[in-house]
Order: C-alpha cells, then sequence, then structure tokens
C-alpha cells in the first residue's frame, strides 16, 4: 500500500452514475464470460508508482492465475495520483473494472460502486473471516457491510538514519521513545551535523500520525465526526508545525504539489528522520539505501504508545457482469498463496496465517529490528476513523500545511477552517 494524496472530482456524481450503468456489456473492466466463470475475463485495477512496482503486481497476478485456470486476469494500474481521478472517470462511464482496487481510508465514498460482500461470497472466495485477526476486515467495512477483502495491514513507523544519529552522538531510536526523546534527537542532529534531524508532510498520515500520537487521538471521533479542532489535537499540530517554524529541526515543504517532499529528504540524506507507512520498511532499511536505515514505532505521547492500523484490499464492482468469476480472482488474489507473494515483495499480509511469512522473508540483519518494530507498532493499534468527507479533507491538508510551514497562517486557524467546510 503507498498512501500519497489523490486527486478528488466530483466522486458522489460519478458514484450515481456508475450505479446507473451497471448493466454495461463490454469495456473496460466489464467481466465477460458465463455464470460459472470458465471462459471469463476479468479487469483487476490496481495502483502502481513505477516498474517495480508493476512487475511484483505481475508477480501476484501470475500466481492467481494458477488459481483460476478458467478465468482470465487482466491487470490495469495508474499511479497513486491518478488512480481515484481514473476510477471516478471509469465509474461515470460504467466500466469500472470488476476487481477494483480499494484503499481503505477512502471506502466510504466509494461503497455504492462496490458490491457488499456476503457469507455465501466468501465461501465462493474461498475466504473465512478467521483467516484475519479480529477487526481486520474492518478497513474494507462500511455502515456494517462488507466491501472487500484486505490484502494488507499497515500502519506508520518512525524511520531513522542510523549513521546521522551516530554522527550527532546521539543514541538509537526505540520501541519505547517519547514525542520528548524524538524532539531531543532532532535538535541535537540538526545542530551537531548540519543535517535536518526531521523532515515534517503534508501528506495525511505523514503528517497526521506524530501530532495525533502526542495528542493520544484520532481527528475524527468514535461517533464518526470530524474532530480536527480539538484543543488536544490542535496543541499538538501546533508543535508540528513548529518543528519547522520554531525549532527549525525541519525544513518547510516547498509547494503543495510536492507530496513526496518528505520521504526524497530522507532518502538523499537531507533528513534524519521521517514518518512513513510500514509498507516501505524494507526498502528504507535495506542495502539500497545511501546509508544504514532503521525503524521503530511511532514516539509516544503523554497518554501512552498510539497507533492507527491501516490497510488496503479488493472489491468486486457492482457494474460486474460476472459475479462469480470475480469471486474466484477476488479470492486468489486475496488468498494465502497470493499473501505468501506479497510476504515475499515486503509487503504485510492481512491473512493472520501469512504475516509469519513477512519475518522469514526478512534480510538476517534486520529481522530481529524489524520483527520488533512491527510488534510494537500493532500492539493497541486501534482501526483508522474516517468521515464521509474525508478524501477531501486529505485533499485539501498539502496546501493548508504549505502556508502553515511558511508562517502565513498559523496551524489553528488552518484546522479550523478544514473542520468549518469538511464537518458533517
Amino acid at each position: 500500500m503507498k498512501l500519497r494524496i489523490a486527486a478528488f472530482s466530483a466522486a458522489a456524481v460519478a458514484i450515481m452514475t456508475a450505479a446507473s450503468a451497471c448493466g454495461s456489456s463490454s469495456g473496460e473492466g466489464s467481466g465477460e464470460g458465463s455464470g460459472s466463470g470458465s471462459g471469463a475475463t476479468i479487469t483487476w485495477n490496481m495502483w502502481s508508482g513505477d516498474n517495480e512496482s508493476t512487475k511484483k503486481l505481475e508477480a501476484q497476478m501470475a500466481v492467481a492465475q494458477q488459481l483460476v485456470p478458467d478465468v482470465k486476469i487482466e491487470l490495469q494500474t495508474a499511479p497513486w495520483t491518478d488512480y481515484f481521478t481514473k476510477l471516478n472517470a471509469n465509474m461515470a462511464s460504467g466500466k469500472l473494472a470488476c476487481i477494483t482496487s480499494m484503499n481503505g481510508q477512502r471506502l466510504s465514498g466509494y461503497t455504492a460502486a462496490l458490491t457488499p460482500l456476503t457469507d455465501e461470497d466468501l465461501k465462493v472466495a474461498g475466504i473465512s473471516r478467521g483467516d484475519y485477526n479480529p477487526g481486520a476486515l474492518s478497513v474494507m467495512e462500511h455502515g456494517g457491510k462488507l466491501y472487500g477483502l484486505p490484502y494488507d495491514t499497515a500502519t506508520m513507523f518512525l524511520y531513522y538514519n542510523a549513521d546521522l544519529f551516530k554522527k550527532a552522538g546521539v543514541a538509537e531510536p526505540t520501541n519505547t521513545w517519547t514525542v520528548d526523546d524524538f524532539e531531543a534527537a532532532a535538535k541535537t542532529i540538526t545542530e551537531k551535523t548540519g543535517v535536518k534531524g526531521f523532515a515534517v508532510s503534508i501528506d495525511e498520515f505523514q503528517w497526521l500520525s506524530l501530532p495525533m500520537a502526542k495528542a493520544g487521538l484520532q481527528v475524527v471521533t468514535e461517533d464518526g465526526k470530524l474532530d480536527l479542532t480539538n484543543p488536544t489535537f490542535v496543541k499538538a499540530a501546533e508543535w508540528y508545525s513548529g518543528l519547522v517554524t520554531g525549532l527549525k529541526v525541519s525544513n518547510a515543504v516547498p509547494s503543495a504539489s510536492e507530496t513526496t517532499w518528505d520521504p526524497g529528504q530522507f532518502e538523499t540524506g537531507k533528513a534524519a528522520m521521517i514518518i512513513d507507512g510500514t509498507w516501505n520498511a524494507t526498502k528504507y532499511t535495506g542495502k539500497d539505501m545511501p546509508f544504514t536505515g532503521g525503524a521503530v514505532r511511532i514516539p509516544s505521547g503523554a497518554a501512552g504508545p498510539f497507533g492507527v492500523a491501516l490497510g488496503s484490499g479488493y472489491g468486486i464492482a457492482a457494474n460486474c457482469e460476472n459475479k462469480q468469476a470475480a469471486l474466484k480472482v477476488l479470492g486468489a488474489l486475496a488468498g494465502p498463496k497470493v499473501q505468501a507473494v506479497i510476504a515475499q515483495q515486503g509487503g504485510y499480509p492481512a491473512q493472520l496465517g501469512s504475516q509469519p511469512l513477512y519475518f522469514q522473508a526478512l534480510a538476517a540483519d534486520s529481522k530481529e529490528k524489524l520483527t520488533a518494530a512491527f510488534t510494537s507498532a500493532f500492539d493497541g493499534a486501534s482501526a483508522q476513523r474516517v468521515t464521509e468527507k474525508w478524501t477531501q479533507v486529505t485533499t485539501a491538508f498539502p496546501q493548508e500545511l504549505v502556508s502553515v510551514y511558511a508562517g502565513q497562517k498559523t496551524m489553528a486557524d488552518a484546522l479550523g477552517g478544514l473542520q468549518q467546510r469538511f464537518a458533517q
């Protein structure tokens, strides 16, 4: 899973149009063939930002194809930044792919375009609810209905450049680090190495995670209401922006279009720490990095350890003409054999029985530390809550945050404006 802000365009209108176009007989994304699935072609639409990512998906598809030899699987991809724009266009024309990949944090805006999965559907797919940890399916649930099967489970890590920590004479982060530990290390590294201790973000969870951990709360309440102006969160968010404007342990993100600015700073050695997803754990701690990289859970605030569980999965389009064939493909893509491939590729599988394979596939020199980081990060993590307008909120984040980092607006004003615009 790769979480980067996607453009959002008239989703509500598109969904309504898609719902009326469920009878489409041909074209991109429609499932064709007999009701039994034999001879059908099922399109799988997924995001992919580069050739390496596409090759990983092709490897997963090859295994799934062996499991459903009577159904042809076709993979269509779009970069994450374009995926939801294309998705909206496909919905508007009634050509949503039979197997449509969905980020759990955006599911609430697309449920009308997906088919709810019943227990009988899961039986056809060969999947059991017991294959997952309690609550793991919640990333693909909305309103008490299951709209897809997750292929991965994720949370956020603090990644660090161990070489810069050593140069500054600072002990490496641990899974019991606090926000105060983080701040002290960032200041010392900045002062002693001339390299910024941290790189702030403008992208959804890359920026939200640290203030939420400091505040000990999510920005959506348990009853689904946007809570950006919660005084405790506002204070924590002001501290976060102060890393740029006050402590100056981070540079400011130059523009709202540079949603991948922070990982770029980290990968090129211009920042000692960033917050990013567990899906990048093997990359940031691998041998291809120009420094020794490490990962630990998000530092704790005064309320103790805090984490949010994320995930993505695959659903079946409401306009799919061959649901039986789609269910077979869904079961193959979400099943244990493809989960094993995902683990070998560095993804953390969603199915309980497949998760140990991830740790078995880790390099020997990082296995112990990453296993400890994953164990710690998921311990007590709660499912991430969203609102109906969450996609609009996250799309608006970058412009607001850039203005805050540039000193043109206070964090309180930015959060207050977003709350006023997008509260239910």
